[in-house]
């Protein structure tokens, strides 16, 4: 039987594979993606999945099995006195202050074959989820940061190599010490990681795995900081082509590349020159379940770690992504729940968000889509593995890409047609439908200039039935916020009102442009089991001028009775009451008209 700690230590926020497997006392083992990456044939692979969901630990964690230990003369450790060979094979470990810990095998240690090649590479590990900045000049600084200091990590390199005549002549000399001094040009930057290869290799006489994690943020941050089209971004890209195709691109020195992102970003063609590279998205099976947590995994993990909440509830919160063959939990939040003795939170919402997410999700043109998703229905679309992100606000399809790629949506497929593959999209979970929740709020804020504080109060007048201050405060709010030629259609005002309804779908049921009685409802919103007994219909037109806005409003409550849009509400045994509501709006006016009913058994009484 399990034990079942009341008292683990948890470590989160760590990308440091030594840090988690020392300094905690739960942890999933990923170590197959080892024999994973050794088995697979290509020579460069992209590997893209969420922020915060395990890359750059995996990426510590191939370093830390691949590179060759050395001291501080650049030689060699015998087996025995390795750290990292413990961390994987297991054994006793000095952790310091006179204490050990006796770690057990990882499931890779079960492979000997695979054991053969642990600490045998030089390994380059670049990673790059720090360097942003206001101007071209800033990035290139912190790519030049990010170099100096993988040279200074094999500072020992200067003693050897350039003490051996045969090895280095006078102008690589001159050149390694360049980049130990930090003395640096823009095709030093671009040549870094190529030269630096071939140094460890001179020095070990063995080939070189290079790791560069997070490789598209400084291209997604340039992109929403300059836009596509300046010369900022332009010079932005410029530059890590230069990086990436002579690390990549023809390196003889080259064992294995592996790059990891969130992102495949198609104008920026970083990888145009590489015909040797090998992507894999969520959508693909390889690799799928080393990123994020099995159900397996999960279970193990509330086997050892006591929780006040049910798995059922955790499942609801944190699962629903399937990435391949995979039903898969986000481990950032699930790593931060069990910390938090099973408390539900949004983590993920809390751990920063993607930019470019953040601002495409405040798009008019989508709202209406943010609405379905928010009611539990999905959206069927096609998906595009690279992204054009100056057309993501053109084409939706590259929109909702995005919103896959990034973790706010889940994928299954439902026409397996090679030429037309097409997705169910939904919102995967009760965390990433509070983010979208969120977003809705301020789009809506946007559209009416409140705060997230004031939609709430106001949204509270109509669930009280306080109908007509609740439109007093609208049309004041119209009055005051929006511009008179955003509001020309009715599909304008029917996207602000679902706007309104949207964020309430956890606590109702909403639905918009449904077939019911003998015509079509704007909307309707009724209660879930548990959440009150008043439904309310709600109907909205365009009036022909501003002397209609009565007749038009009494018209539409005249239609909601007459064509029974109300007809279904009456067969939910917990529904006792029914707001019958129309709207009309003439520009930035509005007039009401309602009828407020108790049901009584099947009948019902006005």
């Amino acid at each position: 039987m399990t034990h079942v700690s009341t008292h683990s230590r948890i470590r989160t926020g760590t990308d440091d594979f030594y840090d988690l497997l020392v300094n905690s006392d739960v942890f999933v083992d990923k170590s197959l993606m080892i024999q994973a990456l050794l088995d697979e044939p290509s020579k460069v692979i992209l590997i893209t999945r969420p922020r915060r969901w395990g890359k750059s630990l995996n990426m510590d964690m191939l370093r830390k099995f691949f590179e060759i230990e050395v001291d501080q003369e650049g030689n060699k450790l015998a087996e025995e006195t390795r750290t990292n060979y413990l961390l994987f094979k297991g054994g006793s470990m000095d952790v310091g202050f006179n204490e050990t810990k006796v770690l057990y095998p990882l499931k890779i240690a079960s492979y000997p074959h695979v054991m053969k090649r642990q600490g045998q590479f030089p390994v380059i590990l670049l990673n790059l989820k720090d360097v942003k900045g206001s101007s071209y000049q800033e990035i290139e600084e912190g790519i030049k940061d990010q170099i100096i200091t993988l040279f200074s990590y094999h500072r020992y390199l200067s003693v050897h190599l350039a003490a051996s005549g045969r090895l280095l002549d006078n102008a690589q000399k001159e050149k390694l010490q360049c980049y130990l001094d930090g003395k640096l040009y823009k095709n030093d930057l671009k040549q870094g990681l190529r030269f630096l290869s071939e140094l460890l290799y001179k020095h070990f006489n063995q080939k070189v795995y290079i790791l560069i994690d997070e490789y598209d943020t400084p291209i997604n941050s340039s992109y929403i900081k300059f836009g596509s089209q300046s010369e900022s971004f332009e010079e932005v890209l410029e530059l890590f082509r230069g990086i990436f195709g002579s690390a990549l691109k023809s390196n003889p020195y080259l064992e294995k590349g592996v790059i990891t992102g969130i992102l495949r970003i198609a104008k920026a063609n970083l990888f145009s020159d590489l015909n040797n590279i090998t992507e894999y998205t969520l959508l693909d099976e390889e690799f799928s379940s080393f990123y994020g947590f099995t159900q397996s995994e999960v279970d193990d993990l509330l086997s050892k770690v006591a929780t006040q909440t049910e798995p059922a509830k955790i499942k609801d919160w944190y699962n629903g992504y399937t990435f391949g063959e995979e039903v898969i939990y986000n481990p950032w939040s699930m790593m931060q729940c069990l910390a938090h003795k099973g408390r539900l939170d949004y983590y993920w919402l809390d751990s920063g968000g993607t930019g470019l997410v953040d601002k495409a999700l405040l798009t008019d043109s989508i709202q209406s889509d943010i609405q379905t998703l928010l009611s539990g229905k999905g959206l069927i679309r096609k998906l595009y593995k690279q992204l054009s992100l100056e057309k993501l606000t053109e084409n939706k399809d590259l929109f909702y890409s995005l919103l896959v790629f990034s973790g706010y949506l889940n994928p299954m497929l439902v026409d397996d047609d090679p030429e037309d593959l097409k997705y169910i999209l939904t919102i995967p979970n009760r965390e990433v439908r509070g983010i979208y929740v969120e977003r809705i709020i301020d789009w809506v804020g946007k559209q009416l200039r409140i705060a997230p504080s004031a939609y709430r109060d106001f949204i509270g007048l109509l669930l009280n039935q306080q109908l007509e201050p609740f439109v007093a405060q609208l049309r004041n709010y119209l009055l005051n916020a929006t511009s008179y030629h955003d509001l020309s259609q009715e599909k304008d005002y029917h996207n602000l009102i679902g706007g309104l309804l949207a964020p309430l779908s956890n606590r109702y049921h909403i639905t918009s442009n449904q077939e019911t009685g003998y015509g079509r409802c704007d909307h309707l919103l009724f209660p879930k089991v548990g959440y009150g007994d008043w439904a309310m219909v709600i109907e909205h037109k365009l009036a022909a001028s501003s002397n209609d806005l009565a007749a038009t409003a009494q018209a539409g409550l005249e239609q909601i009775i007459t064509k029974k849009y109300d007809a279904h509400l009456t067969t939910y045994a917990h529904i006792k009451k029914i707001s019958r509501i129309a709207l009309a709006f003439y520009g930035k006016k509005v007039a009401l008209a309602y009828q407020m009913d108790e049901l009584s058994g099947t009948g019902r009484n006005s």
